[in-house]
């Protein structure tokens, strides 16, 4: 019985420390900056190099499975400048933060933000929300695809990305 116990103890410790890890479609080694896991399951990711800083390293997008990769941007790993932006904005209670990238005609900006939905309790709930944002050629309609997990644009980004004034997305 005391056996039984400290087998079933064990087990359910492996399985909490064995949980799935958010998924990513940077490589060993890599930064994960910002993962979205879309409703359609897909991933989509910017990755960094281990040296990435406002003096240096490499980053690239990815979007799509780690079996299908749909979209990378650039081709090869490249330093930021000229390539992606960063911009954020403060609100009551939250804020809001992106990163901008433009590939073959579209903007992408990757996205997270809190905001305030209470204004009358003692409490702010905040509601936090992340994705991606998808603009055509000029007048194009955006597309946002939400992220079905927790996904967050790390500092990382705000200490070495090129920095842009921040537009709304709306």
């Amino acid at each position: 019985m005391k056996n039984a116990l400290f087998f079933a103890a064990s087990l359910a410790l492996a399985n909490a420390h064995a949980a799935a890890p958010e998924p990513t479609m940077c490589k060993p080694g890599e930064k994960d900056i910002f993962s979205c896991t879309t409703h359609a399951r897909k991933t989509a990711s910017l990755c960094a190099s281990p040296d990435f800083s406002a003096g240096g390293g490499t980053v690239q997008y990815r979007f799509g499975t780690p079996a299908n990769i749909e979209l990378q941007y650039p081709n090869t790993p490249q330093p930021a400048a000229g390539k992606f932006f960063f911009s954020s904005t403060m609100y009551s209670g939250g804020g809001e933060a992106h990163i901008r990238f433009a590939s073959g005609g579209y903007d992408y900006i990757l996205f997270d933000r809190t905001v305030r939905t209470n204004f009358k309790g003692p409490t702010n709930d905040p509601q936090f929300s992340s994705g991606i944002v998808v603009r055509g050629p000029k007048g194009g309609k955006a597309s946002t695809r939400g992220c079905t997990n927790d996904a967050s644009i790390k500092s990382d980004a705000y200490e070495a990305l090129p920095k842009e004034e921040f537009e709304d997305l709306n």
